[in-house]
């Protein structure tokens, strides 16, 4: 066989070769590690975001917003990034918390804050300010089993944790408390 002819040969027996062998797809069953991985990513990311909810009756219950939103499938999680919640309960009642990060728990409508928490009663300027508080949105019922500190004016309140209602402006505080009252003029 005359060699050009013999290295043409050669070439297309290599290039069936790796054809044969070599199978640019990925397997169909990645490692346990893999998809462990890929079970942990967000499906979804949302920037500067905000959620209404109303009631039955159309009226404004609360309002949800964050810089970031990162939405996992398993559970039904959103990890929140600067997130701001507003609760309004009727008779112009308004709550608003702010934090550097938190989860939304769609299955259990629940609310957790974390770092930095801080809580005011719109309307009195009654703030609380914590390192963990969690929301359960329907009932709106707020808990924290970190330390408190209420405020309001030059009076401050610090507490061990507490359990607010937010439907009936109470707070019931935990164990440790102390209070610094300054008197009015």
């Amino acid at each position: 066989m005359p060699r050009p002819t013999l290295q043409v040969l050669l070439a297309i027996a290599l290039v069936l070769a790796a054809n044969y062998y070599w199978s640019p797809l990925t397997s169909q069953s990645p490692d346990p590690q893999a998809m462990k991985r890929q079970g942990e990513l967000p499906q979804t990311y949302i920037e500067h975001t905000r959620a209404w909810s109303f009631d039955d009756s159309g009226e404004l219950t609360d309002i949800l917003e964050a810089d970031r939103v990162e939405q996992f499938q398993q559970g039904s999680v959103s990890l929140l990034t600067k997130p701001r919640f507003y609760a309004h309960s009727g008779n112009d009642k308004t709550w608003s918390a702010v934090a550097d990060r938190g989860r939304f728990e769609t299955h259990r409508e629940r609310l957790l804050l974390r770092k930095k928490v801080v809580l005011i009663h719109d309307q009195t300027g009654t703030r609380m300010d914590t390192h963990a508080l969690d929301i359960e949105v329907d009932d709106k019922i707020a808990t924290s089993q970190k330390p408190v500190t209420l405020t309001q004016g030059d009076n401050r309140t610090t507490a061990e944790g507490l359990i607010a209602n937010l439907n009936d402006e109470t707070f019931i505080l935990k164990a440790n408390v102390e209070s610094i009252y300054e008197p009015l003029p």
